[in-house]
């Protein structure tokens, strides 16, 4: 069936802030900040309320966009100014969340996509990660205290002659700040709970009210570095397992 109205890349950024203090691993918690961004409001519908999730499908206003996750879905790393060990970090991230889930999340190797590309893979639902040493990129300014890290989901629907709609996330995307200086692996202000606070919005998760919770806006003692178990319930349900057509994803 051919095409026949088409809206692309919606997505929704989400950022993760923190205050620091002599000891980056023992930083207070502070208020939320929430940045928001999509790029075509028009394709997407918030649900009203609270948000769970950061897209909602368009002309259904309490259901969220799914990935396809019936086969893995990719991530790939650009290694352009990345620190020191942070692949194995963000690989060891990765499989925590698919073990989590229960869903397949593959490393697929060094990338040249960048966070403000907006070309994606149209076989595979692809994760992408970056790093940056700049402090004013994509938009974004980043600082250590203030904002280290952002990530989002992007989406796409279209309809067919039938009248049929298919919509689907088509790839996240996570910028990292690297003059970030938590430790690497744990619990608290670290690596490890940046990046899987990232991921989380990367795979359509919204920010969370409550300091325990990975999704929770700022990073601190709290921090757990793994997503709770709400969280986990939220995640499956956007990470699609059954009927998956991804023929028709490569229409996107």
């Amino acid at each position: 069936m051919v095409p026949l109205l088409r809206r692309v890349l919606l997505a929704s950024l989400g950022v993760a802030v923190a205050a620091a203090t002599a000891a980056p691993a023992a930083l207070p918690a502070v208020q939320p900040e929430h940045v928001s961004i999509e790029r075509a409001v028009a394709s997407t519908t918030s649900a009203t309320g609270p948000h769970t999730f950061e897209l909602y499908r368009h002309g259904a206003a309490t259901k969220p966009v799914q990935w396809l996750a019936c086969r893995a879905i990719d991530y790939r790393i650009n290694t352009a100014s990345e620190p020191a060990g942070m692949t194995a970090v963000i690989r060891s991230v990765m499989t925590s969340i698919g073990k989590q889930t229960g869903a397949t999340f593959t490393y697929g190797g060094a990338t040249t996509h960048t966070f403000g590309s907006t070309g994606f893979d149209r076989s595979t639902p692809t994760i992408y990660f970056a790093f940056t040493a700049k402090q004013d990129v994509a938009g974004q300014h980043f600082a250590w205290p203030g904002q280290i890290g952002v990530g989002g989901p992007a989406a796409a629907w279209y309809s067919t002659s039938s009248g049929s709609t298919f919509e689907a996330m088509t790839y996240g995307r996570v910028l990292l700040y690297t003059g970030f200086k938590g430790r690497v692996t744990g619990a608290g202000s670290t690596w490890q709970s940046l990046i899987t606070h990232e991921v989380g919005h990367a795979l359509n998760l919204d920010h969370r009210t409550t300091a325990s919770d990975a999704m929770y806006p700022s990073l601190s003692v709290a921090s757990p570095g793994r997503f709770s178990s709400n969280e986990v319930a939220a995640l499956k349900s956007v990470l699609r397992r059954t009927s998956c057509d991804y023929t028709a994803f490569k229409r996107l």
